[in-house]
């Protein structure tokens, strides 16, 4: 074939001698990489597909149908290439979505891995911790699933509490304008906790602690005798139980040595100044992004908003692949396709031994079938 000018767009057009064939030369490869950029730029922004679509130059539906085959698309866990880094200090916590509840561990600078669930129980914990090495410290929101799960998976893992989530829990019992002196002293407190720098602060809030356990003791420990209106039966509850709660979940902190771990790291961190006592880097960081995005993307289905957020965070990990280089080896989500034709082909065929139904049906069959498991009927 020999050139033969240009087509309108300014292709070079190819006609053969022999038969008078023209054609142009197609490159799907670049097509799909393009396709691909612009799919991961809107999933990773708050570019709504409107606004996408107006700046190619095209309309909504026909970006739409462009995205189809992108959202077959895998990505790659972060963690099947880093296995065996340990890190000084990694953060976890939970945020909640309308695709789901997605736990996230990062460190201060990137993402390490996430895992999707309905909510934060011990055993999706463990999903996640099982697959990142045991770092030397961990910080978490006091969430009782995540204790749980790294004391399965982690167990020679120091853990240091949140000091804002320490706040909340003790504004949540005294109100953030108790009535009380007890309870305007036990949130003093708590608010005291983030300006501590010091080993010696930390001793000098220990013993304030332990003061005001001793001098609202007997206050603490008062009971009010009432009767139930429901069941007319008479009950004993502590008079003052916000305060109660309040002080012991402090204690509690400070007994099991959780609030400080931060000021004395285990040995092997590299860098101790680095080390932080709250999950702000997460929450602010990641947690907010996510939720910014989602907002941003909100009417998409469950799965496809999942589907955005993992590229947003797998972008945000330490070492992330080039996505196009990630879909030109899926074959541009032709080979995640395949496995779900085979799958629903193999799904789909009725078992005449067992008398397994088929998958779906589209008619009543009029012959006879041996098999009880698919509703007969009279034509």
């Amino acid at each position: 074939m020999k050139r033969n000018g240009t087509t309108s767009k300014g292709t070079t057009r190819w006609r053969c001698k022999a038969c008078g064939f023209s054609a142009s030369k197609k490159r799907p490869d670049v097509t799909n990489a393009a396709t691909f950029a612009q799919f991961i730029t809107h999933c990773t922004t708050t570019e709504t597909l409107s606004v996408t679509a107006k700046r190619l130059g095209v309309s909504r539906s026909t970006l739409k149908r462009r995205f189809t085959w992108c959202w077959l698309v895998d990505v790659p866990d972060p963690t099947i290439s880093h296995t065996g880094r340990v890190y000084d200090q990694i953060f976890i916590d939970g945020t909640y979505t309308a695709g789901g509840c997605l736990i996230v561990a990062a460190t201060i600078d990137h993402v390490i891995a996430w895992h999707w669930c309905y909510r934060e129980t011990s055993r999706d914990y463990q999903h996640l911790l099982s697959r990142i090495p045991a770092p030397l410290i961990v910080v978490l929101d006091g969430g009782q699933g995540a204790a749980s799960a790294i004391k399965t998976c982690w167990p020679t893992t120091k853990v240091q509490r949140c000091l804002v989530h320490a706040q909340r829990v003790v504004r949540r019992h005294t109100t953030s304008r108790p009535r009380t002196d007890a309870g305007q002293t036990i949130y003093r407190l708590a608010l005291n906790l983030t300006q501590i720098t010091t080993l010696d602060q930390a001793a000098t809030w220990g013993g304030q602690l332990h003061e005001f356990s001793t001098i609202y003791q007997k206050w603490m420990n008062e009971k009010t005798r009432s009767k139930d209106p429901a069941t007319g039966m008479w009950v004993t509850t502590w008079t003052h139980a916000n305060v109660r709660k309040a002080y012991n979940s402090l204690n509690h902190l400070w007994r099991n040595n959780l609030l400080f771990v931060y000021l004395d790291p285990p040995e092997g961190v590299l860098d101790p100044a680095r080390v932080k006592a709250t999950t702000n880097s997460l929450e602010g960081g990641i947690n907010a992004q996510v939720k910014a995005l989602a907002h941003a993307h909100r009417g998409r289905t469950n799965e496809h908003q999942r589907r955005m957020l993992d590229w947003w965070l797998y972008l945000k990990t330490e070492l992330p692949d080039d996505p196009i280089k990630i879909a030109r080896q899926s074959n541009w989500g032709k080979d995640q396709l395949a496995k779900v034709q085979i799958l629903t082909h193999d799904e789909n065929r009725a078992d005449h031994e067992t008398g397994r139904p088929a998958l779906y049906d589209n008619a009543i069959d009029t012959n006879y079938n041996h098999s009880t498991g698919i509703q007969k009927g009279q034509i």
